[in-house]
């Protein structure tokens, strides 16, 4: 069996300018040089053991959400501040600043493959747009060049994409696993045959998780970070850290954002227009159905995919929202009112007891400031309340399922940024559940966890045994991840999908 070094979540943006020599405002990868070195390390190590290997980018390698909009001529409105929708033209003009803004990972890339090894890219959710030919070709037309300068331009037959999942019998199931997020799953995720059809904008705009709609349209507003927020929790967590340090970005953007977002909310409630969702429901269950039939898997495929998280699109959560927003009003009045009523009775109260006019002004203050004091912890409450975790865990209870239906010992995820190694219990024996993790900068300022804030992880696969390592850009050598154990407290101490184990190694 070949080695499999399997990494997910760098999130590459339009990369280093080379007009200004600066970086891109909204990129988050700045480790080019050292996953050259990595991919270098794999290459001799596979080889050392005399071993073929393989190259696993397990989705989101390239972010086509958290990058500068492309603006047309002539655009105006939502457009103009947000760019036209993704369709396979504009992600493939994407792809091909990304791969000009990061020339060396494109030569890491090009390094692989002209090892002898395999580059095997999977589509995450914010680069769903990858499945498409167009897209896929600004790679190929990048990795040509560099192989032909080498004089091994045949190398770029190892080049493979994958829409979904990376599947040995036997051995390993690998997916990105946002399907499973009920903010960030698709309701129709194969979209290879939409790309030449009409209703493919309408597709990329109507289908659209809320997870990405909050990325495009909210949380690049505020600049240059070095991390993303994949989740709920992260988002809240973030919001509090915002509110306590910087409050006059939130009121930035709020004013330069607000009145975007109330109008693409509005637009998103509409009935959509006719015709997309049989498209997109047609393209999905004919690529389905070739897959199915292609990994052998057949009807156990068609239930893996009906595993996936539904109902969480930004188009249903806006016209939710419309809902919900007049339930709070409706629920914001009557409490007013009732509190207006009995503050009211109270002052009432407070007058007709035969006390001097000193006492009384006393109480009425201390009335006063007390309905002060508790409207104010109800704001405060509300802004810092962090929803509980998705019960129960639906990632590593997508991969128990997966790995009961394909009998694989080894089942990898990304996505959720947080490593992590569980065991999985199944009939055939012990399983594991990996999640590799990401590359850049995790936001972790309320989890007391001592490691890092970048960790460089992947998951090598030797046989079928996974172990989780990190790449030491120092040390020029992978590491074990540094894993706490839950502990009696559960999981929530450490977030929805924290690790679980000792130094991330399974046999």
């Amino acid at each position: 069996m070949r080695d499999l070094y399997v990494v997910s979540d760098l999130h590459l943006g339009r990369g280093l300018d080379p007009s200004t020599r600066r970086y891109h405002r909204l990129e988050a990868f700045f480790f080019d040089e050292d996953f050259r070195a990595f991919c270098g390390w794999a290459l001799e190590e596979s080889s050392a053991r005399r071993v073929q290997m393989a190259l696993v980018l397990n989705g989101d390698i390239f972010d086509l959400l958290r990058i500068e909009p492309e603006v047309p001529p002539g655009a105006h409105g939502l457009e103009r501040r947000f760019g036209p929708p993704v369709i396979p033209e504009v992600a493939a003009r994407m792809v091909s600043d990304v791969l000009a803004g990061h020339p060396v990972f494109v030569e890491a890339l090009a390094d692989v493959l002209a090892g002898g090894a395999e580059v095997l890219h999977l589509c995450g959710n914010h680069d769903l747009e990858m499945q498409w030919s167009p897209v896929q070709e600004q790679v190929r037309r990048a990795l040509s060049g560099a192989l032909e300068r080498r004089g091994v331009a045949p190398a770029l037959e190892r080049l493979r994409f994958l829409p979904w999942f990376f599947h040995e019998p036997g051995r390993v199931w690998i997916e990105h696993g946002c399907q499973y997020d009920p903010e960030n799953a698709f309701r129709f995720p194969l979209r290879g045959r939409l790309a030449k059809a009409p209703e493919v904008a309408q597709v990329t705009v109507r289908d659209m998780p809320l997870g990405n709609f909050f990325q495009r349209y909210l949380y690049n507003a505020f600049g240059p970070l070095t991390f993303i927020v994949p989740s709920s929790r992260a988002n809240y967590r973030y919001f509090r850290f915002l509110l306590a340090n910087q409050p006059r970005l939130l009121l930035r953007v709020a004013r330069s954002h607000g009145r975007f977002l109330l109008q693409l909310l509005r637009r998103l409630a509409r009935p959509p227009e006719a015709g997309w969702q049989l498209a997109a429901e047609t393209a999905h269950a004919a690529d389905l159905e070739a897959l199915a039939t292609s990994s052998g898997l057949g009807e156990r495929l068609k239930v893996i995919d009906g595993l996936k998280a539904r109902g969480a699109d930004a188009a249903r959560a806006a016209s939710g929202l419309v809902r919900q927003t007049v339930k709070l009003v409706v629920g914001a009045a009557a409490a007013t009112v009732a509190a207006l009523a009995l503050l009211t009775a109270a002052s009432h109260a407070i007058d007709v007891l035969n006390f001097g006019f000193g006492l009384k002004a006393l109480l009425s203050l201390v009335l006063y400031l007390l309905f002060g004091a508790l409207i104010a912890a109800a704001l405060v409450a509300a802004a810092l309340r962090v929803p509980e975790d998705e019960p129960p865990r639906p990632l590593r209870a997508a991969a128990q399922r997966i790995a009961e239906l394909t009998g694989v010992p080894i089942v990898a995820f990304g996505h959720t940024h947080d490593e992590v190694v569980s065991s999985i219990a199944r009939q055939a024996g012990p399983a594991w559940y990996f999640n590799t993790g990401t590359w850049v900068a995790v936001f972790t300022h309320d989890v007391l966890v001592p490691r890092e804030r970048i960790q460089y992880t992947f998951l090598r696969i030797r046989g079928t045994e996974g172990e989780l390592l990190q790449w030491s850009p120092g040390r020029r050598r992978a590491m074990p991840v540094v894993l706490i154990e839950e502990g009696p407290e559960g999981p929530s101490a450490l977030g929805p999908e924290m690790p679980r184990a000792d130094l991330g190694r399974s046999r």
